[in-house]
């Protein structure tokens, strides 16, 4: 024969302000104590989910022992709300500082980056047509003599450094304010000369330049003298002379622009801020950083 249900755990201990109703508050426990009196019957606090019963091996469940619903839901109402720190809004100030830091690192690196090339610390092992080198020895930089042999040397470095911004037929991007070299009058024509073309690789070119009667300026051209040797310099100036429409050395054993041209004019100038077309047409045409010829 069933007993009847035992007084519910706690429930008599508990002042009548906590029971919901007239004068009654509105507090969780308040609100649950119906559906607490009917969850706590001995018949459904059975943990094995069997009719409560006492057990010596656990604990009582059947006259509100610890493991009743009310029990257990006691540990949830001893908790306290979620915690708000680490949640505060990022201040102004770490972003702009943290923003200002991208911005400077992306400046250097543009800047000193040697155009992201893997070849900028080479020392001249490279393996050019026509030379053979001992693969156990540190391979000597060559000596190229003639428009030919330059223009071997100038094709691979034009592909290497130049490609990108002057393009395959040499004709720039004038949408990205990148000037021709084919027919240009600074390559081949009015304004060229193997001084002013040497200074333009060695120091680079900024401010304004008119180019086959445009103007371009936006875009400085950087400087190469610290990323390639002077027989490449004075290889990829050969290269552009004589490639496309621009035909400046038509004699083959006398290169316009030789290594020994670009060595004088950056023994000359020594180190020095990028070149302004102002200061190249002040150069004569016909000067040549070259020594003079000894006297017979």
């Amino acid at each position: 024969m069933s007993t009847s249900n035992p007084e519910p755990h706690r429930t008599k201990d508990l002042p009548d302000s906590d029971v919901p109703g007239p004068g009654g508050s509105d507090s969780v426990l308040g609100l649950h104590r119906s559906h607490m009196e009917v969850m706590n019957d001995p018949v459904m606090l059975s943990a094995r989910g069997e009719p409560g019963t006492p057990d010596a091996d656990e604990p009582d469940t059947t006259s509100g022992g610890q493991d009743t619903v009310q029990a257990m839901h006691d540990i949830f109402m001893r908790e306290q709300a979620e915690p708000r720190d680490g949640f505060e809004p990022v201040p102004m100030w770490v972003i702009a500082v943290f923003g200002g830091l991208l911005m400077w690192g992306g400046y250097y690196i543009g800047a000193n980056s040697a155009d992201f090339r893997r070849d900028v610390y080479d020392t001249g092992e490279f393996r050019y047509a026509g030379l053979r080198v001992d693969p156990g020895a540190t391979a000597p930089d060559p000596e190229p003599k003639t428009v030919a042999e330059l223009m071997v040397i100038g094709a691979d470095r034009y592909q290497r450094v130049c490609l990108a911004c002057h393009k395959t037929d040499g004709e720039g991007d004038a949408s990205k304010d990148y000037p021709p070299l084919n027919r240009s009058e600074w390559v081949s024509g009015t304004e060229a000369s193997p001084a002013r073309l040497a200074r333009i690789l060695l120091y680079g070119l900024h401010q304004s330049v008119t180019v086959r009667g445009r103007v371009y300026g936006r875009e400085a051209m950087p400087a190469q003298g610290g990323a390639m040797k002077d027989y490449e310099i004075a290889a990829v100036l050969t290269h552009v002379r004589n490639s496309w429409g621009n035909k400046a050395d038509p004699d083959d054993a006398n290169p316009g622009v030789s290594t020994a041209v670009v060595k004088s004019a950056r023994e000359k100038v020594g180190k020095r801020e990028p070149m302004v077309e102002a200061e190249l047409k002040k150069i004569p045409l016909d000067y040549s950083d070259l020594p003079p010829p000894p006297k017979k």
